[in-house]
């Protein structure tokens, strides 16, 4: 238990490192969102990935297995499908088009592509982000509680405001670079417990 401890104490001041020393980096609005464009491929497809496939990979999608068996297969297989699709159909054509139209956000890759001078575009985009985010957050935090009430034997609502208060660090001060950064050490760690974990 105490080695376990130790291993997540480490953990969180590891992502709040990060938090600072991306701060180097987001003092503009295209440092803080996109770090200014200017992080290598591997670590972007890395934090891409991990982003994905996070909880529902490790905790979901174990369970579905060994709920449903073998079917849980077709998960895969369409997770697989998906991705690489939204890699070759929709990411590389995006990111040309907001490199020409100078987008930072999706919102505004929207309203510069299609002249949206009344921003009806921009705003329905930002509601639809916003509200899938939330989503996909709180999904993120329930695991977060999860895991610190197991781990740490604290209560499920003190493990979700530990998760909530370190990612808001490193998020908002940090910006894009620091997520991008957390998210590969994520992905290597996820990939770790993956390959010794029966």
């Amino acid at each position: 238990v105490t080695v376990i401890i130790a291993v997540l104490v480490v953990y969180l001041i590891v992502l709040l490192v990060l938090g600072a020393w991306g701060s180097k980096s987001s003092g503009s609005v295209a440092g803080y969102y996109v770090a200014e464009k200017q992080l290598p491929s591997w670590v972007i497809a890395f934090s891409s990935t991990s982003t994905g496939e996070s909880a529902w990979l490790l905790l979901g999608l174990t369970g579905m297995g060994y709920a449903v068996g073998v079917h849980a297969f077709w998960v895969i297989l369409g997770e697989f499908l998906g991705v690489l699709i939204a890699w070759k159909v929709v990411a590389r054509p995006f990111k040309e088009y907001t490199d020409r139209y100078d987008s930072i956000t999706v919102p505004d890759y929207l309203e510069s592509r299609f002249h949206d001078v009344g921003h009806v575009m921009r705003v329905l985009s930002m509601v639809i982000i916003v509200s899938m985010v939330t989503a996909y957050t709180a999904a993120q935090l329930t695991a977060s509680g999860k895991a610190f009430s197991s781990f740490l034997e604290t209560s499920y609502s003190t493990g979700v405001w530990i998760g909530a208060a370190v990612i808001l660090y490193y998020t908002s001060v940090g910006g894009f670079k620091a997520v991008a950064y957390s998210h590969l050490l994520q992905g290597i760690l996820m990939l770790i417990c993956l390959a010794v974990l029966p």
